[in-house]
């Protein structure tokens, strides 16, 4: 029979090779990949993983979210594509099962810290490298802008990284060598994602993210003056960015004018998908066209739309929104859990207020996002998410379930 300490040696292997995982996903998806097995090996491996399950099960948080799982299994059971299509497209909700996971191991305040410091260590060195690439003193395999696998990838980090900084400071959190460090690392970010990162991403998950954290505690009156605030700082960096003004007017007059481009363009593209999605969902609004259908039944009905040489006629795997994604391989029902899973997490109470206020500043920039993409279940950025979702919302477990701490275990 294992020993209590090599068990806790194990969890705490998980833990570390996850806190690799949350900050490798931002590098390269080999070492991401590599710590996600190596966390759910230790996870399995340590004799706790069924304990630990049950008890994270009973919370709602947990089964809003594997039943929503459960409605992505039964899609699989009616769709039309072949069964290599429906696996993909499951496998593609794996962050699901990291998120529990996460809350499985992190039950201890001193890992969720470790985390986050050295997560803003990951983050730093690639703002720092950033801001040295575009100055021209250093060059990379990759722009200034994209150093952490894309723009909007590294935009999003960098808005989280921001906003763990501000948390720092509100909560005053005695971490760091100095206070001063969180402001300064904070400002860091901000200034990169303005001038610098040009992920329109980043800029949803900074702006509402600071919204919710100044905004957790504070009467009515002074949210108002918050948000005037943070739209004044937010036109104030529009007018000064070159680089926001492109980007935000470009996604304005690609929307516009998409019925007139001659050309495919990004956000005339994702006009296009969204009109035609909405049209394949009137026709499959009550059970979907099944977990990895949405190819199919979007081919078809575009080819039948548009001239071949038409732009318009592209195939996509994915509607860009995450919610009509899901709504039209799911239908209402995929929806409902869906939604009931977000609504699940921000309503959550066993978790510390002051994690909890951390995780839902976070969780609203990819609800925000995820309208133009499907960050839930993208790589980095899914995983990303149910890396912090699942960190900050763990809570104590029964001692019965944990044979000792990590760190007395560690001393035994």
């Amino acid at each position: 029979m294992m020993s209590k300490i090599v068990s806790q040696r194990l969890i705490d292997l998980a833990r570390i090779t996850a806190i690799i995982a949350g900050v490798g996903i931002l590098y390269s998806p080999s070492v991401g990949t590599i710590a996600l097995v190596a966390t759910y090996v230790a996870f399995l491996a340590s004799g706790q993983a069924v304990s630990r399950f049950k008890a994270v099960l009973a919370r709602p948080l947990v089964y809003w979210g594997v039943a929503f799982l459960g409605a992505v299994v039964v899609g699989m059971l009616y769709a039309s594509v072949s069964w290599q299509d429906r696996w993909t497209d499951f496998y593609k909700w794996r962050t699901i099962l990291w998120f529990v996971v996460a809350l499985a191991i992190f039950d201890e305040d001193g890992w969720k810290e470790r985390l986050l410091v050295l997560f803003l260590i990951g983050t730093a060195v690639a703002v720092v490298g950033s801001f040295l690439s575009a100055a021209g003193w250093i060059s990379f395999h990759r722009g200034p802008q994209e150093l952490l696998r894309n723009s909007g990838t590294q935009g999003m980090a960098f808005a989280c990284a921001a906003l763990v900084c501000a948390w720092m400071m509100l909560e005053r959190k005695p971490l760091g060598p100095s206070p001063l460090i969180w402001p300064l690392l904070g400002g860091l970010y901000i200034v990169n994602i303005v001038f610098i990162t040009d992920g329109r991403s980043g800029y949803a998950v900074l702006g509402l993210g600071l919204f919710i954290l100044l905004c957790w505690n504070a009467p009515w009156k002074y949210r108002v003056l918050i948000l005037a605030g943070l739209f004044l700082a937010g036109g104030l960096a529009f007018w000064l960015s070159p680089r926001v003004q492109g980007k935000v007017m470009a996604a304005v007059v690609q929307w516009t004018n998409e019925s007139e481009s001659e050309r495919l363009t990004n956000f005339g593209s994702r006009r296009v998908f969204y009109q035609n999605s909405v049209e394949v969902l009137e026709h499959h609004w009550l059970l979907g066209v099944g977990t990895g259908g949405f190819e199919q039944a979007y081919g078809d009905h575009v080819s039948k739309k548009y001239a071949a040489s038409d732009w318009r006629a592209l195939h996509t795997t994915d509607p860009h929104n995450q919610y009509l994604s899901v709504a039209i391989q799911q239908g209402i029902v995929g929806v409902v859990l869906f939604l009931g899973w977000i609504i699940a997490i921000v309503r959550e109470r066993e978790s510390r207020s002051d994690y909890h206020r951390l995780a839902i500043a976070i969780l609203a920039g990819w609800c925000v996002t995820s309208l133009f993409s499907s960050h839930f279940r993208t790589f980095a950025e899914g995983h990303l998410l149910a890396t912090f979702l699942g960190v900050l919302l763990a809570v104590k477990l029964p001692s019965d379930i944990t044979p000792a701490d990590s760190e007395a275990a560690l001393k035994a």
